[in-house]
């Protein structure tokens, strides 16, 4: 007897319960500021992945734009909340809606050539927007950043009044940020949406020729990871309080694609492992500085050459295989 669909809703419910309440409790018992710290990057660190997984795993376009994004969300929210003395929240908003927009705008060219041409494009994109941050003394100060940028606050008719600025706040924060964007992707890859995107990605003209618009499907995929990147920026911001054009350098891309592979891309759960691993694990290796670029590749290559799939995509084969037989076994 096959499992119905509904208990397998409920099972899978209740695992994203208990890894919430989980995620959520974990101030309760880790007191370090440091680890604090490392939880907090490796939050902000796992949604700019999942924005590049939702192109990459699903659409199968490679994006090196993200870090652009990444940049753009959290120049706009850091300008709005320094120059002009905006909240945090219609900050977050823009860092949303702008790079979305731009994405868009710049998707309609570069999305229309081959996947090897898109790739180089969208490198020439973040390559253009360091530029613009370095030189754009007037609205990003340029190399000497922007200092000073204040912490996220929340007020609700004086009923509530919560400050972000201590470590166990915004670790709490970027924790609820990070399950409402899972809950958001498994909802979006599971729908006819994601079905389109999936199409896309294993055979775009064949996609084509069953009356996808792939055009459409691929532009609406590349603005919401753009607008996700965004939501990453604009919390990274915030919570260094100081933003310069490094923001746009490549060591940002180098991680999000290190965690997207490693972790298994087209999963959800994938970069959630991959941004565990190599968020955590460089600063274990601080300690080791001559030998961490080495550990790194080292991980990477075996990653490849063992799981071409990634972390996540072996665990979902193999979830599949024993799901196969469990029924035959019946």
């Amino acid at each position: 007897m096959v499992d119905h669909p509904l208990s397998n809703k409920i099972r899978r419910a209740l695992v994203y319960i208990i890894l919430a309440i989980g995620a959520l409790s974990v101030p309760f018992f880790v007191q370090s500021p440091y680890i604090l710290h490392i939880l907090i990057l490796t939050g902000i660190y796992l949604i700019l992945a999942q924005s590049l997984n939702l192109m990459l795993g699903y659409v199968g376009f490679l994006s090196l734009a993200q870090t652009a994004f990444f940049g753009i969300g959290a120049y706009t929210s850091t300008i709005l909340a320094v120059t002009y003395n905006q909240s945090f929240w219609l900050g977050l908003v823009l860092a949303i809606i702008i790079p979305a927009v731009i994405a868009a705008a710049v998707g309609i060219p570069f999305l229309r050539l081959s996947r090897h041409s898109f790739v180089i494009s969208t490198l020439g994109f973040l390559l253009i927007c360091w530029l613009i941050a370095r030189n754009w003394v007037e609205v990003t100060r340029g190399p000497l950043g922007i200092p000073g940028i204040p912490s996220p606050k929340l007020s609700i008719f004086n009923l509530l009044d919560l400050n972000f600025a201590s470590r166990v706040n915004y670790y709490i924060l970027v924790i609820v940020f990070v399950l409402i964007l899972h809950i958001l992707l498994a909802k979006l890859v599971g729908s006819r949406i994601g079905r389109a995107f999936i199409a896309i990605r294993e055979d775009e003209a064949l996609a084509q020729a069953v009356g996808i618009n792939t055009m459409k499907y691929k532009l609406l995929a590349f603005s919401i990871s753009a607008g996700i990147a965004g939501v990453a920026g604009s919390l990274f911001a915030h919570y260094i309080t100081f933003l310069d054009p490094t923001v746009f350098e490549f060591y940002n891309l180098e991680n999000i694609l290190v965690i997207t592979l490693v972790g298994g891309s087209g999963t959800i759960g994938g970069p959630i492992l991959g941004s565990i691993i190599f968020t955590i694990l460089p600063e274990l290796l601080r300690v080791a500085k001559e030998f961490r670029l080495i550990v790194y590749g080292a991980i990477l290559l075996l990653t490849v050459l063992l799981m071409p799939e990634g972390i996540g995509g072996k665990f979902k084969a193999y979830l599949h295989k024993r799901r196969i037989r469990e029924v035959y076994a019946r």
